[in-house]
C-alpha cells in the first residue's frame, strides 16, 4: 500500500456547514483527513430528509440518493435483519461495495452505515456518535419510540460485533462500548468541526444568553422546559437586563403560551453560526444525552462561553470556558457571573475558543485516524 491504505468513508448525509450535526461535523473529519493527506474517497447518502446543498466544492463527495419506498411488510422484516440497515440496501448500498473493491479500510461514519460494506471483506471502522439507550428511556412497548431505540441498540450491537475497530466521539462512550463487548477494540476519536464557517463572537455587547436546537429531539425538548421553567427565571432575576433567544425546528410547537421575561423566540433560522455569532453565551441544561453534543462545540468555534451539565460537557469536560453545574441553581449562577460582567466572558470565551483549537478543529481531532487506518489495513493482509 504505497503512500498508506486507500480509504472509502461513508457518510449518513452530505456534509453540509448547514446541513444536520453529522453532515456539520462530517466536513471536520474529511479536512481533518485532507491535512493528513490520507488516500480517501467519500460517498454520501442524501436521504429525503437531508437538507438540501452541495458539499463545499474543495471536498470530493458522491452523493447517492436514497430511495426508500418499500412495502411495510419488507420494511419490517428488514428492520429485524438488519436492525437501521437501511442504507446498506438499495442504490447506496450497492455503491459502497463497488467502491470497496479499490478499499484498503472503510470508514463507517454513524451507527446507521454500519451495515453497509457487508460481504465486501474490507476491514471496517464504525464511529459512534452516540448510544440510543443513553439519550432516552424507550419507554412503552407499543410505542413507535421503544421500536426506535430497541432497534437502534441491536444497531450498535452489530457493529461492535462486525467492526475491526470501533471510535467513539467521547469516553463516555468509549467505556460504555467496551463494557458491553470485552473483545471489541474501542477508541475515543473526537467529532471535528472547521472553524472557518463560525465568526467569532462579539462579547462586548450587551448580555445575551441562547439556545439552538431541534425540538423533536427528546433531550432537547426536556433542556428547554427546565430553562424556561426555573433556570432563566433565576437568570433574569440577577440580571435584569439579560434576554434568552431560543432557536431551532419546531420549538414553536414546545415553547407555547407567554414567553418569560426577557425571552425572544425565533424559531428555525438559515444559519447556526451566525445565530451563535449574536449570543454572549450558550445556556444549555440538558439533563441526558450521549456523546459529544456538536452545538457546544460550535459554541466553542465561536468564542462562546457554555454553561451546561454533566451530559452537555461529554467529551468536552469543564474549562475555563465551559462551566458545568447539574442542578438548577448552579447552571443560573454560572451563567449571571458571565452574563454580568463583560471582562470575565471576554475571559471565558477566549479560552472557550483555545480549547477548541487544541482538541476539536479538523487536524487536532483525527489525528490518531492515519495509525488506526494503517493498522486495520496491516490486519488483513
Amino acid at each position: 500500500m504505497r503512500g498508506g491504505p486507500r480509504v472509502l468513508v461513508v457518510l449518513s448525509e452530505p456534509p453540509l456547514s448547514e446541513g444536520g450535526a453529522a453532515g456539520r461535523v462530517s466536513i471536520g473529519l474529511l479536512r481533518g483527513l485532507a491535512a493528513h493527506a490520507v488516500d480517501v474517497t467519500v460517498v454520501a447518502a442524501r436521504q429525503p430528509w437531508a437538507q438540501p446543498g452541495d458539499p463545499p466544492s474543495d471536498l470530493v463527495v458522491e452523493v447517492v440518493d436514497v430511495d426508500r419506498r418499500t412495502g411495510f411488510l419488507q420494511r419490517q422484516l428488514e428492520r429485524t435483519t438488519r436492525p437501521l440497515g437501511e442504507l446498506s440496501r438499495g442504490a447506496f448500498g450497492a455503491r459502497v461495495l463497488e467502491l470497496a473493491r479499490d478499499a484498503d479500510v472503510l470508514h463507517l461514519e454513524e451507527t446507521v452505515t454500519s451495515w453497509c460494506g457487508t460481504g465486501s471483506g474490507v476491514p471496517s471502522l464504525t464511529h459512534v456518535h452516540y448510544l440510543a439507550r443513553r439519550d432516552r428511556d424507550p419507554g412503552p412497548v407499543w410505542s413507535p419510540g421503544f421500536r426506535e431505540v430497541v432497534e437502534a441498540d441491536a444497531a450498535e450491537r452489530w457493529a461492535l460485533r462486525r467492526s475491526g475497530l470501533v471510535i467513539a466521539s467521547s469516553p463516555v462512550i468509549a467505556s460504555e462500548l467496551r463494557r458491553r463487548s470485552r473483545s471489541a477494540e474501542v477508541a475515543h476519536v473526537p467529532l471535528a468541526l472547521d472553524p472557518s464557517g463560525y465568526c467569532r463572537a462579539p462579547l462586548d455587547g450587551p448580555p445575551v444568553a441562547g439556545l439552538i436546537g431541534t425540538a423533536a429531539w427528546p433531550p432537547t425538548r426536556n433542556a428547554l422546559e427546565r430553562l424556561l421553567g426555573s433556570v432563566w427565571p433565576a437568570v433574569r432575576a440577577a440580571v435584569p437586563e439579560a434576554r434568552l433567544v431560543l432557536a431551532g425546528r419546531g420549538l414553536n410547537r414546545v415553547v407555547t403560551g407567554p414567553l418569560p421575561a426577557g425571552v425572544e423566540l425565533v424559531g428555525e433560522v438559515p444559519s447556526a453560526q451566525a445565530f451563535l455569532a449574536r449570543l454572549s453565551l450558550l445556556l444549555y441544561p440538558v439533563a441526558r444525552g450521549s456523546g459529544t453534543k456538536v452545538k457546544v462545540l460550535e459554541a466553542l468555534a465561536s468564542g462562546l462561553p457554555v454553561v451546561t451539565t454533566t451530559a452537555g460537557a461529554e467529551g468536552v469536560a469543564p474549562s475555563a470556558g465551559v462551566a458545568v453545574a447539574d442542578t438548577d441553581a448552579g447552571l443560573s449562577a454560572a451563567a449571571v457571573q458571565w452574563l454580568a460582567d463583560p471582562v470575565a466572558r471576554a475571559a471565558a470565551g477566549a479560552a472557550a475558543h483555545r480549547d477548541f483549537a487544541e482538541r476539536f478543529s479538523p487536524a487536532a481531532a483525527t489525528a490518531t485516524l492515519p495509525g488506526l487506518y494503517a493498522r486495520l489495513a496491516s490486519s488483513s493482509r
